[in-house]
């Protein structure tokens, strides 16, 4: 007698329902095409792609920690409240690689429209990634919450994206700034609400990042949903 099919692990369960091969393979495409950049110039151009790709990679691992937390039926608050902070805080690196277009410029030896590709590879991976790790707190809490609470979240969520996004590109700050110089970064977010009209791109880039993540987000759960409902007829 045939044995009826086990169900996967749930390590692996949870990496292939929330896009882990995909991530993977884009981020190798995205660094190998970096390297054959990096030769072809013999400069470092670009060298810093790589290091922005890790960042994006250390929200979305806090969120597949977190879903294996979840799978195994080890979702308590004092376990996940961590992850979720951490990743919080971090969730701005993944689409923050859509900023680095602003270093696309005619350089040496490789043609311009090679880097915009380059940069383009580097851009979608990181927002994938955003959507991918999103979507594992989101599935949480409509689990949780309600599907309106959640969608609140992502709301919210994208906002406070959309503002460490401001935070990164135009003030310069860095991710481990939350613990090297906490004071002088909350006296920085005091004053942008205090007084938001005297930093010239803080509500306009703030309102367009938060508005494109919800948007992007929106058509992500669709297109997921539906290819999930397929899966399953």
């Amino acid at each position: 007698m045939s044995q009826p099919p086990t169900a996967p692990p749930a390590f692996l369960s949870v990496l292939r329902r929330h896009g882990f091969l995909p991530a993977v393979l884009s981020s190798v495409a995205a660094v190998g095409l970096l390297a054959l950049r990096l030769d072809w110039s013999e400069r470092a151009s670009y060298a810093f792609l790589s290091w922005n790709l890790f960042l994006a990679w250390v929200p979305y691992v806090l969120s597949l920690v977190a879903r294996l937390l979840m799978a195994r039926g080890l979702g308590r608050w004092w376990l996940l409240a961590p992850l979720a902070l951490g990743w919080l805080a971090l969730f701005p690196n993944a689409p923050y690689l859509l900023t680095d277009f602003i270093h696309l410029h005619q350089r040496p030896v490789v043609p311009l429209w090679f880097d915009a590709a380059l940069l383009a590879l580097f851009a979608a991976t990181g927002w994938l990634m955003g959507l991918l790790s999103l979507e594992v707190w989101k599935e949480w809490l409509e689990r949780r919450w309600g599907r309106a609470r959640a969608w609140a979240f992502v709301a919210a969520t994208s906002l406070l994206c959309g503002y460490g996004i401001y935070l990164g590109r135009v003030e310069r700050w860095n991710s481990w700034d939350v613990l090297s110089e906490p004071e002088r970064l909350l006296s920085t977010m005091a004053s942008h609400l205090r007084e938001p009209g005297a930093f010239p791109y803080l509500t306009r880039l703030t309102i367009l990042f938060a508005g494109l993540m919800l948007l992007s987000y929106a058509v992500f759960e669709v297109l997921v949903t539906r290819l999930r409902c397929r899966r399953a007829a």
